[in-house]
């Protein structure tokens, strides 16, 4: 076994030291495995191949493959979408854009990791679900005592009915037992059925609840990513930072050249300007909605461009396709639909500057 072992170790190191095409043979020798490439004559018959070097992966061409350059870019606006993609992660999707030719995209943190604000909403959530549990169960429990104390009575009353010898107070034992024994039979059936279900119930939830925490740990804890281009092609990303104080990240697709939005300056917009928000909400790709500056809230961008969920960490560009803004999140009130909110672009650059010079 150790022979085996040192043999194998051998052959990697060889196969990582030689960039050359050649096929790699395999053949047992006394009981050991040995990696050639120049077998011995006596051993041609029991060779087996194993793999040839070289020919894997191809290297990316100088600059990179260009992509999207077949899609329809017929406004700033479309053009706007070329660069935006969908950003699919351990939890579900959500939306981002390259912000650089050579593949680097900005996205939302909370599209890829989940944030202190949601695992603390999650928290109260959970605790409001376990409440009501808890409180059922002893709703269940106290009903399963009033039972027990009604089948106490129940036999209590049948053997008043089997030992009374006056024939009247005997037939009237004996029909108020009967009356008494339907309706606590009848009771009992619902309380199993409604227990049986509260139960399932319970077990559904404790099975969601588990499934999430465990996509939850993979996806806190994932380093690559799926993203989907405009045109439905899928690609891997990799992650390459995420901000402590803002709800931003960057991710990287290496060996392409790709379509890239440029920045404008959040405080050169005027309230009343047009924007609009692009991204993949419910999974619908180059999805555009439209409306205007609103002003600054809490050093957010603030407008009425309808901001879905999915649209998380897509663009706000202006008229004339400038990326503003990533799109964040969505306040929503009672009084009306509700006001968009994004992080201005400049944050982006403060945050990951050192990447996208």
């Amino acid at each position: 076994m150790l022979v085996f072992r040192i043999t194998l170790f051998t052959f990697i190191l060889a196969l990582m030291a030689l960039p050359c095409s050649a096929k790699i043979y395999k053949y047992q020798k006394d009981g050991v495995w040995h990696f050639t490439d120049s077998p011995p004559q006596e051993k041609i018959k029991e060779l087996e191949t194993m793999v040839e070097t070289g020919k894997t992966v191809p290297s990316p061409k100088s600059g990179g493959t260009l992509l999207l350059k077949d899609y329809p870019q017929r406004s700033v606006i479309e053009t706007a979408t070329a660069a935006t993609v969908a950003v699919k992660g351990g939890l579900g999707y959500g939306s981002g854009f390259f912000i650089t030719t050579d593949g680097y995209i900005l996205t939302n943190k909370h599209v890829i990791r989940t944030t202190e604000k949601q695992n603390q909403s999650e928290k109260e959530a959970n605790e409001a679900v376990t409440g009501r549990i808890e409180n059922m169960e002893k709703k269940f429990a106290d009903e399963k005592k009033q039972m027990a104390d009604y089948a106490v009575e129940l036999k209590q009353l049948k053997h008043m009915a089997d030992s009374e010898r006056n024939r009247t107070r005997k037939k009237s034992y004996k029909s108020e037992y009967d009356y008494r024994l339907k309706r606590y039979e009848t009771w009992k059936a619902d309380y199993k059925k409604r227990h049986q279900n509260f139960l399932s119930e319970e077990r559904t939830y404790r099975s969601q609840q588990a499934d999430y925490n465990y996509k939850k740990s993979v996806a806190n804890l994932s380093q690559s990513f799926t993203i989907i281009l405009a045109d439905n092609t899928e690609l891997n990303v990799r992650l390459v930072a995420t901000s402590a104080d803002q709800d931003l990240a960057l991710l990287k697709l290496d060996g392409y050249k790709t379509p890239a939005l440029q920045k404008y300056e959040a405080r050169a917009l005027t309230p009343g300007g047009a924007l609009y928000a692009i991204g993949n909400p419910a999974k619908l790709n180059n999805s555009v909605t439209s409306g205007i500056f609103s002003g600054f809230e809490q050093g957010f961008i603030q407008t009425n461009a309808q901001i879905y969920p999915g649209n998380s960490g897509g663009p706000l560009v202006t008229d004339d396709g400038k990326v503003v803004g990533i799109n964040t999140f969505k306040k929503i009130t009672h009084k009306f639909e509700g006001l968009g909110f994004a992080i201005p672009i400049q944050k982006a650059f403060q945050e990951f500057g050192r990447y996208l010079r």
